[in-house]
This record gives C-alpha cells, sequence and structure tokens, in this order.
C-alpha cells in the first residue's frame, strides 16, 4: 500500500475567499449547507438558487446553478474516474433547453514537459473519448456541445472577442487557482464579469492523479521490458 501526497487546498478554496472568488464546491457526497448554497447576487449571472439539489451522474448540482455558456477545459488522458466526473458536472451545469458547453483539450505540444508525457494519448484519440463518453451520457445535448483544440492558458473564455459569450467554468479543486487567475484577467485585463467556478473535490477513495496513472503505465512497461530481457 502507497500513501497517496495530498497537495494543500489552493487559492479560493477556503471559506472566506469562495464568495470573493464566485466558486461553488459540487460534491458527490454531502457537505454544508452554506458550501452547497451561494447567494444570487453572487452568482455572476444572477441566477437564484434555492436549497433543492439536482444529483446527476454522482454529482450534486443546486437546482439555480444552470448556466447558459459553460466551458471545461483539460488534458484527459485515459478518461479516469475523474474526468469523468468532471464531465458530468460540467454536462449536468448546462441549461438544459438552450445551454452549451464548450470543452476545451490541451494540444500535444503543451504536454511535453509533463511527467510521463510518452504515456499521454495524442490529441485526436484523447478528443474521441471525450465525445464519446459525452455523447452517451447526454445524447440530447450533442448539437449543443463543442471540442477545441486549446494552446493557451486561458483558452476563449479568457479572451475578449469569445469571452463574454461564457458565465461558468468547471474544473477540479487541483485546478481552481488557475480559474481564479482567469476571472481575475477576466475582470482586470478584459473587462469582463468574472465566471462562477464550479469546482468539485476528490473526495472517493479511487481518485488517482492523471499523473499516478500514467507513472503505474510506465512501470509495468519497465517491469514487461525486464521480464523479456530475462527470458
Amino acid at each position: 500500500v502507497v500513501a497517496l501526497h495530498v497537495h494543500p487546498w489552493p487559492m479560493g478554496a477556503s471559506s472566506e475567499s469562495q464568495e470573493e472568488n464566485h466558486v461553488l464546491f459540487l460534491d458527490d457526497e454531502p457537505a454544508d449547507a452554506d458550501v452547497l448554497k451561494m447567494k444570487s447576487e453572487d452568482l455572476p449571472n444572477g441566477e437564484a438558487n434555492d436549497d433543492s439539489c439536482l444529483l446527476i451522474g454522482g454529482v450534486r448540482v443546486p437546482s439555480g446553478c444552470l448556466f447558459d455558456q459553460v466551458a471545461v477545459g483539460g488534458t484527459f488522458d485515459g478518461m479516469h474516474y475523474g474526468h469523468r466526473k468532471l464531465l458530468t458536472l460540467a454536462v449536468s451545469s448546462v441549461n438544459p433547453s438552450s445551454g452549451k458547453l464548450l470543452v476545451g483539450v490541451t494540444v500535444d505540444d503543451m504536454l511535453r514537459k509533463k511527467a510521463y508525457a510518452e504515456q499521454i494519448p495524442k490529441l485526436r484519440e484523447r478528443m474521441d473519448g471525450i465525445r464519446d463518453f459525452i455523447y452517451r451520457l447526454a445524447p440530447g445535448i450533442k448539437n449543443r456541445v463543442k471540442l477545441l483544440p486549446i494552446d493557451d492558458e486561458y483558452g476563449p473564455p479568457g479572451t475578449v472577442e469569445y469571452g463574454k459569450d461564457f458565465d461558468a467554468l468547471v474544473l477540479s479543486h487541483e485546478t481552481l487557482e488557475n480559474g481564479c487567475k482567469l476571472n481575475q484577467h477576466r475582470e482586470h485585463s478584459l473587462g469582463l464579469p468574472p465566471l462562477a467556478l464550479l469546482c468539485t473535490r476528490r473526495t472517493e477513495p479511487h481518485g488517482m492523479s492523471s499523473t499516478a496513472l500514467r507513472r503505474r503505465k510506465w512501470e509495468k512497461q519497465q517491469r514487461l521490458e525486464k521480464s523479456k530481457v530475462a527470458k
């Protein structure tokens, strides 16, 4: 048994800064009422929020937190449990009648310095995995989902041309700090309102990181190669 290191909570995660950074934590486990609830004036799109929650795919979504233009981004290598949970939350946060979802996928060139980068599938394979999962999860949203290669820090929500089209960003607590930085960039550099940051926490015991899973794959390959040489 190997203990996994847990990193400190990032900027925006403390209870004091959640309101300031427009952060709403959505969990697959019961949570305190003050975490699941936000005042309507705290939501960038001004939508009202009540006490009820939608439970979709194991993710608790407050019924007032449905958005018209939702973005989610990442590497999405391997489509493990954390990726599926993140995409489920993103789909669940989209207004079911008219909302749209943008999934930004990091291009291969930006991943070369990641640990065990050789284990990361190519962009097309990663995008195919995302598309297959979303289409099976929510067939009715097919025509309102767009997958886009991302080759910069913030993607379309961080641009003057497209930033005004978005009102929410879905992310994990590991990338929450980046979401807070994006909101600062939108407010101070672009003059745009901040996004609602819909954040999942790694509460499940089997929620290993992509890096840890790539390391396991690499170690398995090393053992196989050694066994071949021994023969």
